[in-house]
This record gives structure tokens, sequence and C-alpha cells, in this order.
């Protein structure tokens, strides 16, 4: 599907940055730049999100409703994914639900990569490296349209993250960061921002990002994860709702295969 006028008018609002004020994207040439990626290029790289036929895209069809009635119930509209340890699948997960939540009508998903220490959703995109989240919030990019770039002809748009050698907290509370997260609230209705946030317990970077955001969901491991790990991430993220867990390489039967799922759903050493 291409960019209508209202499409268009999904991303204007993004946030350029003069001097530390955010103030709206306006003018003619307001699009992101277009990365072309083929189908098996995502697949190779396990974004399934996409494929609505695909048994592989069941879970996350099933979260993006979840999240889609918490955004039109609750106002629900940045959402952080993250874990407690590296390692248990968030970028996954983050992935896979944005490209499902923007194949919903009059949906549009902005996915940032906000952990800035082990990026992984760019290239999960398949995006080439270049200027990423880092440079913006640095101010060595003046304008996020230099670094985001829109899926195909999808409703997504990817601010990527590449390592930087700098530091990062300071960055996510000083001035740009604070337009960076203005700029993404004040994105139209309908436009749902999925953040790629840090493992808890790697830095406080995740803990900055939660007084930003509206919820999180927290990705959990099937026999990694422990009951102490879930109970402190919730402590250290309060007063931040956790919007619900996503359980990901549950290695035991959940559906009959007969409903299309067969016997696992283990994807390996995701980060």
């Amino acid at each position: 599907m291409s960019y209508e006028d209202s499409d268009r008018d999904a991303f204007k609002q993004m946030s350029n940055i003069a001097e530390g004020v955010a103030t709206p994207l306006y003018g003619d040439e307001t699009e992101f730049p277009r990365l072309e990626v083929d189908a098996d290029g995502l697949g190779q790289r396990f974004v399934f999100g996409f494929r609505g036929g695909d048994q592989r895209a069941r879970p996350f069809k099933l979260l993006r409703t979840r999240i889609a009635k918490m955004a039109a119930d609750d106002g629900v509209k940045l959402i952080g994914v993250t874990s407690a340890a590296p390692n248990v699948g968030k970028t996954f997960v983050a992935a896979n639900l944005a490209a499902a939540l923007s194949r919903l009508v009059d949906t549009h998903v902005c996915a940032i990569d906000l952990d800035m220490h082990r990026p992984a959703l760019g290239p999960r995109f398949g995006v080439p490296d270049g200027d990423g989240i880092h440079d913006f919030l640095t101010g060595d990019v003046a304008d996020i349209r230099a670094v985001g770039r829109q899926v195909n002809e999808e409703r997504l748009v990817v601010i990527p993250g590449y390592r930087r050698n700098v530091a990062t907290g300071e960055l996510l509370s000083g001035p740009r960061g604070d337009a960076l997260f203005a700029g993404l609230r004040a994105l139209p209705a309908g436009t749902l921002v999925i953040v790629d946030m840090p493992p808890i317990f790697a830095d406080d970077d995740a803990v900055i990002i939660s007084n930003r955001i509206d919820g999180y969901l927290l990705v959990v491991e099937d026999g990694r994860t422990t009951k102490k790990q879930v109970e402190e991430t919730i402590r250290m993220l309060s007063p931040a709702p956790m919007l619900g867990t996503v359980l990901n390489r549950y290695h035991r039967r959940i559906f009959s295969d007969d409903y299309g799922y067969g016997a696992s759903y283990g994807y390996g050493a995701y980060y």
C-alpha cells in the first residue's frame, strides 16, 4: 500500500530539534527514506509479523489485538519492550509486534531502538549501517528523518541504533531526549510507538525510559527468567505499569498440531 496524504500526516509531527526545543516537522518533504526489503530477507531475520497467514505470526497477532485494545480504551501510545537480562528475545518480540501492528487499518507504527549499548532492532529489519538514534540525541544529526527508515510500503518507520561510545543515560535524560519523547508523544492519534528498551539489569537506561512511556511488556524466557527477576523488574520500573508478559522459547506444547502450531516455539539465542 502506498502512502496517502493522511498517512504522511502520521509522521509529520516527529520532532526536529533546534537548540533543545522540539518543533513539529511540516512541509512537503516529510516522509522517511524507504527501506526496501523482501519477505525472505525478513524471514531469515525472524521477522514474521507482516505475514498474516504465517503461523509464526499468530502469537504477535494475538498480542497486537491486546495492545490495540489498550490503545483504544486507555490511550496507551508509547510501549516499551524489555527483559530482566540479555538474550531473552526482547528485540525479536519488539520487531514482530511492530510489524504486526502496522498491518492494522489506520494504524501507524514507529519502532525505535533505545537499547543503545547493544542495538539490534535495525539489523532485524535489514537497516544498513549509518546514522542512528545516538547521532540524533548527541546533535550530530538534527533531523530525525535522516535516521528513520520506512519499511517497504508498510505503515512502519524503524529508527535504528548503532554502537557508539556515548553516555546514554545522560543523553536520554537530557534536553534532546526530552524533545525526542515529546515528539513521539505528539504523533497523531492512530500512531503507536514501540520502544526496544535495554534489559533492566544492564544499566539505568531502562529506568529513565520507563518514566517516559505509558507501559511496558516484559519478555521472559521459559526455564531461565526467575520469579525474583520479574519481581525486581516490576519494582525498579514502578510506577510505569507492566502491560503484560511475553513467554519466549516455550518448548512444550500449547496448541495441538491440528491448530497449526506444532510442538514448540523456541527461537534460539535472539537478543
